[in-house]
């Protein structure tokens, strides 16, 4: 009896293990995709799209300031996913996502463009950030860090296939096509969702009565949208990744810019790049660790520091062989901020209404996405290189380490007050 107990423990870790890393597999696709055609493949359309319609380049890239949309709704999806569960926002968000693509081929006129835009960045935060959140929280309570890390590789992983998967559809095909493909690929991921994402972590979970969303939300341990708003720590986090998210938007679009116009030769650049992206993905893995070891704030202050030092190098020193050391390194570094945000919050206001707490947070990061494109600009219009703004956000960064100083979480205060 008790031999066959313990094999059937066994059994059910396996395949909770299995059932874990299936789940967010599946995020790892949806960021991928979602991040790698309105990040880095968006740029493959414009010429085809001025052509075609005879648009402007800056009618053309204003669809992309659609992208505080995403800020806007997180609020509004985070308390949906709390409410009701990743499973149905990632399914809703990645469907949504998929026709706001394959309807671009029927566009004739400039505001279709917007308007599919728009529900293309209204979904967004439903694609990555929220559900990646709350499903590796409750998947893997004990190695989160690592979980989150490759979930976030997703990020880095669309940013090098899907470029190349649009390049190829808009030389074999129209630039028509490579948005029906891909949208195609976005239904395909939403009935993956649909099939395999669950939250229904252990036997007593799936047991229980309710829904299976009411059920895992009652079991999850964190502080109400109301206490995390009381806390100090709820504002020093919020400012310090509204700081920190300036190297998505100042530093990250113009570094290869900068590079060219310091001498740095175009193939060395593109290598470059490459090189950022790929040691970003081993940033993440490895900051998910140092986060798991010696917490989230930590290994964001680490990030930070490094982005700052890094950066301020390539600044002073844009020529040389020291770059093929320097770049791939920041990026190292630059690659574990987008994980540490998550961990940040979890780490401070825990699973349980994390969504809607994320989503709060989330919309100052709209001030660095404004801002940082106009500080970048007006850097190298009025003083001739991007080098002063990059010396700003390096400025930027060490303010949000100071703030993160001052964080006290409050998750480690109910933890020890219920010890006593």
């Amino acid at each position: 009896m008790f031999s066959d107990r313990a094999a059937d423990m066994v059994l059910r870790a396996r395949r909770r293990e299995y059932d874990g890393w299936l789940i967010v597999g599946i995020v790892f696709l949806s960021s991928a995709l979602s991040i790698g055609t309105s990040n880095y493949a968006f740029g493959l359309y414009v010429e085809p799209l001025e052509e075609t319609f005879g648009w402007t380049r800056t009618e053309i890239l204003a669809s992309l300031s659609f992208w505080a949309i995403g800020s806007l709704t997180a609020p509004l999806l985070g308390r949906f996913m709390d409410n009701y569960g990743a499973r149905p926002l990632l399914v809703g968000t990645m469907a949504l996502f998929g026709v706001s693509l394959v309807l671009r081929p029927m566009m004739t006129e400039l505001w279709h463009f917007y308007a599919l835009s728009f529900l293309q960045f209204f979904a967004f935060s439903g694609m990555n950030m929220l559900p990646a959140g709350r499903l590796v929280g409750l998947w893997f309570p004990k190695s989160k860090g690592r979980a989150m890390g490759f979930t976030t590789m997703g990020n880095n992983f669309g940013g090098l296939t899907v470029p190349i998967l649009t390049g190829y559809l808009l030389a074999v095909a129209t630039w028509g096509s490579a948005f029906v493909v891909t949208g195609i690929l976005a239904f395909a991921v939403a009935l993956l969702a649909t099939l395999f994402v669950h939250e229904r972590t252990t036997q007593s979970v799936a047991s229980s009565q309710g829904s299976e969303s009411s059920t895992a939300t009652s079991s999850l341990v964190g502080l109400t949208v109301k206490e995390a708003l009381r806390s100090d720590a709820f504002y020093y986090v919020t400012a310090a990744t509204a700081l920190g998210s300036f190297t998505y938007s100042a530093l990250l679009p113009q570094i290869s810019t900068h590079l060219l116009d310091q001498g740095t030769e175009d193939a060395s650049v593109v290598t470059l790049l490459s090189l950022l992206a790929a040691f970003g993905m081993a940033g993440k893995g490895t900051f998910g660790y140092l986060a798991e070891r010696f917490t989230a704030r930590i290994a964001m202050m680490l990030s930070l520091g490094g982005q700052a030092a890094l950066i301020s190098v390539i600044v002073a020193y844009p020529i040389g062989i020291h770059l093929w050391v320097v770049v791939p390194i920041f990026g190292f570094f630059f690659g574990a901020y987008g994980v540490l945000m998550t961990l940040l919050l979890q780490e401070n206001f825990g699973l349980k209404y994390f969504g809607s707490i994320a989503g709060l947070s989330g919309l100052v990061v709209m001030i660095p996405a404004f801002a940082g494109p106009l500080m970048a600009g007006a850097s190298f219009d009025h003083l001739g290189s991007y080098g002063p703004a990059f010396m700003a956000v390096a400025a930027l960064f060490v303010t949000a380490i100071l703030l993160l100083t001052r964080v006290k979480s409050p998750m480690q205060r109910l933890a020890e007050m219920s010890q006593e």
